[in-house]
């Protein structure tokens, strides 16, 4: 039975060879590249495949990347083995699916938000089915110190709602000109994610440091939500449709978690 991965961080970076076998030479296989990223169906819990970035030709001519389905290759000794099948890559592998590949979304480094504005995170670690493709969890990462800090939240698939335009942060669409208004997005969950317990953190442990690191987290939360609320508003306007994107990191989450770890050394210390 054919092996093939179940979650984002166990395709990406992975090296990819292309099933050249014939009855004469049965194990033949050629280099294809690396995984670059994993894509997402643009209105649909569902992982689609992922990007394979190939090796530039002579060191200097780039070459194009490849699409592979998620159900288009095989696990071989720890690295990925493409079918030679048609609808295993690139356009073959969109017209077996049903999905048209500009209109993919790219989750790794999008904002996790709820329908009130709140932000958690960005999308980590995807876990999926390997044979359907359907999205069972995803990790919201803080960034390396904040989640030893303060933890890790593991959200179900029946609490995701999806990518959503209109909220968010920029992305990269393919066939955008340069000076246009930049296309928000963002993957929206439901607000049952707010009870969800987080796992692991050292603020998990420090008794009522916590309860202070708690506050002041809030506070800081609340810095920032103006901005997300009047982005959460226009939501309401925009159409629930996919866009290729690069889901660029938000340079905002990244200073408000590190002050997240300045309250709690403070608290730390007040502790003691």
């Amino acid at each position: 039975m054919a092996k093939r991965y179940g979650t984002t961080g166990e395709i990406v970076g992975k090296r990819v060879l292309l099933d050249k076998s014939t009855p004469k030479k049965p194990e033949a296989v050629k280099r294809l590249g690396k995984v670059r990223h994993c894509v997402f169906h643009p209105t649909q819990r569902r992982f689609v495949g992922f990007i394979v970035k190939r090796p530039d030709l002579l060191w200097m001519f780039r070459r194009k990347d490849v699409f592979v389905a998620y159900n288009g290759y095989d696990v071989v000794d720890g690295r990925i083995v493409v079918s030679q099948a048609p609808e295993a890559t690139g356009k073959g592998a969109c017209k077996a699916m049903g999905v048209n590949y500009d209109d993919c979304v790219l989750w790794a480094g999008l904002p996790v938000m709820g329908e009130d504005g709140t932000v958690y995170g960005t999308v980590g670690d995807v876990s999926f089915d390997p044979k359907t493709g359907e999205v069972r969890s995803l990790t919201v990462t803080q960034g390396a110190t904040a989640n030893a800090l303060l933890g890790v939240r593991e959200i179900p698939g029946h609490l995701i709602r999806g990518f959503k335009r209109g909220i968010g942060t920029a992305l990269s669409v393919n066939g955008q000109d340069e000076g246009e208004e930049p296309i928000l997005g963002a993957i929206l969950v439901s607000d049952e994610v707010a009870e969800l317990a987080v796992e692991g953190g050292l603020a998990a442990k420090a008794g009522e440091a916590t309860a202070v690191v708690a506050d002041r987290a809030r506070e800081t939360v609340e810095a920032v939500k103006p901005a997300v609320s009047t982005a959460t508003k226009a939501a309401g306007k925009a159409v629930n449709k996919g866009a290729y994107a690069t889901g660029r990191q938000i340079k905002r989450a990244s200073g408000m978690f590190s002050a997240f770890k300045e309250e709690y050394d403070k608290a730390r210390k007040e502790d003691d």
